[in-house]
Parts: C-alpha cells; sequence; structure tokens
C-alpha cells in the first residue's frame, strides 16, 4: 500500500512547484475560471496530497465569495458579514476518490484554520459525497440553492459558525 504525504502550505511559505501542483490539479477538476496556477497565492492556507511525489488532491481556505451570498444565489445578503474565508478548492484525482482523502484534507485545514466562521459552496445534487463531508465537519446548509455560471449544476451554501 502507498503512503500518502498531506501537507499544508501557509501562504507565507508557497513555493512555485507548490502553485504549479495546485494549479495542474484545478485544470484537472475543469470548475475554476481563470489563472488555475495563481490560485494557490489568494489562499491562506492550502493542503496538497501526494502519492509518491505525485499530487492527487488539494483544498484550501481562500478568501470568501461574497457573491454566494447575494440575492441572486443564496439570498443571505445580511450574513457576508459574518464571514471572512471559505473552504475551498477541494478536489481529489478520479483514481483517489472515495478514499477518504478530501475528508482527511478538511479535517486537516479545519485544524490548522482554528476556531473562526468558516463557508463552503458544493454542487448539492451531483456531488453528494462533499455535501457529506461538509456535514460530518459541522457545516450546514443555509439559503437557497443556485445553478452554477460555470457548468449545468446546481450550488449550495454551506456554513460552519465557531
Amino acid at each position: 500500500m502507498t503512503k500518502l504525504e498531506y501537507n499544508i502550505i501557509n501562504n507565507s511559505e508557497l513555493e512555485n512547484k507548490d502553485r504549479n501542483a495546485f494549479g495542474d490539479l484545478l485544470i484537472e477538476q475543469n470548475k475554476v475560471q481563470g489563472d488555475c496556477c495563481t490560485k494557490a497565492d489568494r489562499c491562506k492556507m492550502i493542503c496538497i496530497v501526494k502519492e509518491n511525489n505525485s499530487a492527487i488532491a488539494i483544498g484550501g481556505i481562500k478568501p470568501k465569495t461574497i457573491s454566494y451570498f447575494s440575492a441572486e444565489k443564496a439570498d443571505l445578503e445580511n450574513w457576508s458579514l459574518n464571514f471572512e474565508w471559505e473552504l475551498g478548492y477541494l478536489y481529489s484525482s478520479p483514481k483517489h476518490s472515495g478514499k477518504g482523502i478530501a475528508s482527511n484534507i478538511v479535517n486537516l485545514l479545519l485544524n490548522e484554520f482554528g476556531e473562526e466562521n468558516l463557508m463552503a459552496s458544493t454542487e448539492i445534487y451531483k456531488n453528494p459525497a462533499m455535501v457529506k463531508i461538509l456535514s460530518k465537519h459541522g457545516f450546514k446548509q443555509y439559503g437557497k440553492p443556485w445553478k452554477s455560471s460555470i457548468h449545468d449544476n446546481y450550488l449550495g451554501l454551506f456554513l460552519k459558525f465557531k
């Protein structure tokens, strides 16, 4: 059995190899717009999981997506001020999905992040595994679902209060 290596990297410690590995997996996921290789720089911290020195899964704590609280989306505009950070960019390569890696990433990031309010969003119908992971880690869905502008799926806003 191959050993997995989980690495939490704070923003101030990011190196180009981390940015590239993170960006490559976001490109593979194909659900993030913009320059994927700069997404790690937006994050307070990221987690990269490696198997045999190859990145196979990622996650991060990034600045909140304010628009998710808007009337056109979750319709919880007044709640936006309670959140500064978002759990996001969670992805495991298909060969490694369903093995608990994403749940481990969430656990590690939450432990490192500490006790603050945190938001997340995910596809609520097409990704029941992520809904289950978020629920397991104390997130609850609030507001109304909205249609993604990137794909045909509906997203939900998940909030975790300290």
